[in-house]
């Protein structure tokens, strides 16, 4: 387990819709556990808060891209501003797409 792998995998979320598909189906906690184990990547809940923290830290100071700009401009949520965890509703993951 590793904030690395926390962090791979949200990169891969933000990058590949056909990836993400699968994780925005109404998933159980285990159900949605077992799908990231099964993609590849192994993180607890705190290295999932610790990569974001991270992430979002190195961002603070990045301008938005066109897309996060439409996406605001559309009203969707932008790629680092959800509410899903990867495993339940407790803590805050963001929403992919836009």
């Amino acid at each position: 387990m590793s904030i690395e792998s926390a962090k791979a995998f949200y990169q891969r979320m933000t990058d590949d819709a056909s990836f993400r598909t699968p994780f925005e189906a109404e998933l159980s906690k285990e159900e949605r556990q077992q799908l990231i184990k099964d993609s590849g990547y192994d993180f607890t809940a705190e290295e999932w808060q610790q990569a974001m923290t991270e992430i979002q830290a190195a961002r603070s100071n990045e301008e938005l891209n066109e897309e996060e700009l439409e996406a605001i401009a559309g009203g969707a949520v932008a790629a680092m501003y959800g509410v899903v965890f990867p495993w339940d509703n407790e803590f805050p993951w963001p929403r992919w797409g836009g």
